[in-house]
């Protein structure tokens, strides 16, 4: 019998053998040229374009030896190719409103050697994001004026056109989505902001209101821009009750109410909750669900002129005919020390503060020349609610509501902002000291402060004028005014009928959702 490090000598000569041969007869593979290397940049991660609009990219693909370069292009959509040029210069063939995977591939003709560049490339309508202004024609009827937003946020490296934002030819006019129109008598629209079904890009959520009409809300998407949801008293999960919404909010859970005919009402999945039942007559206004999640709300009373809190009870108590149900907010808990509120009512707000286990909660109204601001507080998970303090401010020129916004982002947040005139004042919602923040410039010829609000990230304020005596059509005007230096960027004269709600939604809310730039 050989031995066994004989027959591992054995194994290895004839290894060594083998090698050597197979490299003799294969001596031509050495004469190859060095590869000629190649590299690809200046392509952007991620692209948004309308369906049907054109796309221009350049990108910089270099060879590490040009004299020996022999190179060909290959653009791809979701695996067809597009363009076989260099340059992408194309108007985009019919591509579903979603993300779509792209590739630029680079053969070199001469190796075989391929080099790839993929992106993704997002389709959508020609409501996306942007400035969504909901406003009232003087016939009642509703029409939404909407700003296109042109990123700024350095992910479209060739798109240097962009840098100065929207212009006039980016305004657009809707009455509708879809096959469906808005009703009469426009009050609200809301957005909310969050992920689309891939869990990667994010979008907007956007719920129309009005009081007349077959679909007194609407709800679509910044997608699509085509119904999601409609919203009538058909919604009822059961039958017998009329819907006629009059305000509408959405909690940190993304649980979403209605407040109809003075009733507090859940929506799930575009049904309708029974309203609220209780023991008193109550009619219910603007509402402020509780932050972080919390499951109550800050509701006003049009009866008694008072705020109160309202949740689903926890327990059943059938002596006192209670049936504890967690989608009705059928308990109703009265502030100690509750005042009777005085004014229009401005903005209504609800905060978790850590610091103080609880809540806190802001009432702004107007009431002549005075500002009168009320705080509440309530410990988390607590049935506490109590008023804390009453803060009066006089400001001059208040010529019924005043504009108000408060912010909850960026430059604004944790400050508020009132418009008067051509004034904006502004105070911190720790102090309630309002500071003259900006006088806008004679000269304007636009008229008077309706409206404020903020970008998407609040790096920029967003201010409407109304003029009363205009002979345009359109007597409304829009200001752009940046946060930090106080400069009016942007000015779009007479492109609205009179502004009853605005949705800054012109990138992701969050900072740290994808794309997290303010676009322009």
């Amino acid at each position: 019998m050989m031995k066994i490090h004989d027959l591992f000598l054995y194994v290895a000569l004839v290894g060594i053998v083998v090698i050597w041969s197979a490299c003799s007869e294969d001596k031509g593979n050495y004469d190859y040229a060095a590869l000629n290397e190649v590299s690809i940049d200046s392509i952007g991660t991620s692209y948004m374009r309308e369906a049907g609009a054109d796309i221009y990219i350049n990108p910089g693909v270099r060879s590490l030896n040009e004299e020996m370069a022999d190179l060909s292009y290959s653009w791809t959509i979701d695996g067809e190719e597009v363009s076989k040029e260099k340059i992408l210069d194309i108007t985009l063939p019919p591509l579903s409103y979603q993300n779509h995977l792209c590739a630029l591939t680079v053969t070199d003709n001469i190796s075989g050697m391929q080099y790839r560049w993929t992106f993704n490339l997002s389709i959508v309508n020609p409501f996306n994001f942007g400035y969504y202004f909901l406003t009232m024609r003087d016939d009642n009827s509703t029409e939404m004026a909407y700003i296109q937003a042109v990123t700024d946020d350095n992910t479209e490296e060739n798109d240097d056109d962009t840098a100065e934002g929207p212009t006039l030819a980016d305004v657009r006019y809707v009455t509708g989505c879809g096959d469906y129109s808005f009703g009469n008598i426009p009050f609200q629209i809301y957005g909310v902001c969050g992920y689309t079904s891939d869990n990667v890009n994010i979008k907007w959520n956007i719920t129309f209101l009005t009081e007349e009409g077959e679909n007194e809300v609407i709800t679509t998407d910044n997608v699509s821009f085509l119904p999601i949801s409609l919203i009538n008293s058909s919604s009822f999960m059961e039958p017998g009750y009329e819907f006629k919404p009059e305000a509408f909010v959405v909690d940190q859970m993304r649980r979403q109410y209605f407040v109809s005919n003075g009733q507090y009402i859940r929506c799930v999945d575009g049904r309708l909750y029974r309203p609220a039942l209780h023991n008193g007559e109550y009619y219910w206004s603007n509402p402020a669900c509780g932050a972080s999640g919390a499951n109550f709300a800050w509701v006003y009373d049009k009866l008694s002129s008072k705020y109160y809190v309202i949740r689903p009870y926890a327990t059943d108590n059938i002596e006192a005919g209670i049936i504890a149900d967690p989608y009705a907010f059928d308990q109703v808990i009265e502030p100690e020390n509750n005042p009777v509120i005085k004014g229009t009512i401005l903005y209504v707000s609800d905060t978790y503060v850590p610091a103080l286990g609880g809540h806190d909660a802001y009432i702004y109204t107007a009431d002549g020349n005075e500002i009168h601001v009320y705080n509440f507080a309530k410990t988390w998970n607590v049935d506490n609610p109590e008023f804390k303090e009453e803060t009066v401010l006089q400001v001059d020129g208040m010529n019924g509501a005043p504009a108000f916004a408060r912010g909850t982002t960026g430059f604004a947040n944790n400050q508020w902002f009132l418009g008067v005139g051509d004034d904006i004042y502004y105070s911190a919602t720790s102090t309630n000291r309002l500071s003259l923040w900006l006088t806008l410039p004679a000269g304007l010829d636009l008229g008077e402060i309706k409206y404020i609000g903020f970008s998407a990230l609040a790096y920029r304020m967003v201010v409407v004028l109304y003029d009363e005596n205009s002979t345009e059509e359109r007597k409304g005007s829009v200001l752009f005014i940046d946060m930090e230096t106080k400069e009016i960027t942007h000015t779009f004269p007479h492109i609205l009928h009179r502004c009853v709600s605005y949705l800054g939604a012109n990138g992701p809310s969050n900072p740290y959702y994808p794309a997290g730039g303010d676009n322009l």
